[in-house]
């Protein structure tokens, strides 16, 4: 594990039979004064069930709740603003029985690949199954849910990709 710059009060949960692992020069803002954007949250990051969360080196997450049940792969020099939710999982069952019985094992989890160079607008979710490609930009505000290639700016609810970086 690197060296990690908690700037404020970060929520860390690492339960049992799960993993956390930070790379080298990762920065956490988690007090309002640490991002501008206008944080309203501390960052939340939270691995459960089996759960495996992996943070590259030279990623910076401001206000941001990252939460596995499965896996959530962060690629190095990754920028996560504001306000994000990158969530490998439904939280609760869709169907209605299993949801009453909360029957955890019906929860639906599939990995979140998030792969290097990537810089995620403030305010967007990353959903279950979404794989970025390396320089990947996010737009503002979008649900991303999906494969995306390689150097493509994303946006939209759903997202769709609007062009390809250069």
């Amino acid at each position: 594990m690197g060296k990690v710059k908690f700037k404020g009060m970060t929520i860390v949960f690492k339960f049992k039979n799960s993993n956390i692992e930070f790379g080298r020069n990762v920065t956490i803002n988690s007090s309002f004064f640490s991002n501008l954007v206008g944080l309203s949250q501390r960052c939340v990051i939270v691995a459960r069930e089996g759960g495996n969360v992996i943070i590259g080196d030279n990623v910076g997450i401001s206000g941001s709740t990252i939460y596995s049940l499965k896996s959530i792969e962060i690629g190095r020099d990754t920028l996560i603003g504001g306000g994000c939710k990158i969530i490998d999982h439904d939280f609760h069952p869709l169907d209605i029985e299993s949801r009453i019985k909360d029957d955890r094992s019906k929860i639906k989890r599939r990995e979140i690949k998030i792969d290097s160079g990537c810089f995620i607008g403030t305010n967007s979710i990353i959903l279950k199954g979404t794989k970025l490609g390396k320089n990947c930009i996010v737009g503002a505000g979008s649900v991303v849910n999906g494969e995306f290639p390689d150097n493509c700016i994303i946006a939209g609810n759903p997202a769709r990709i609007v062009r390809k970086v250069k």
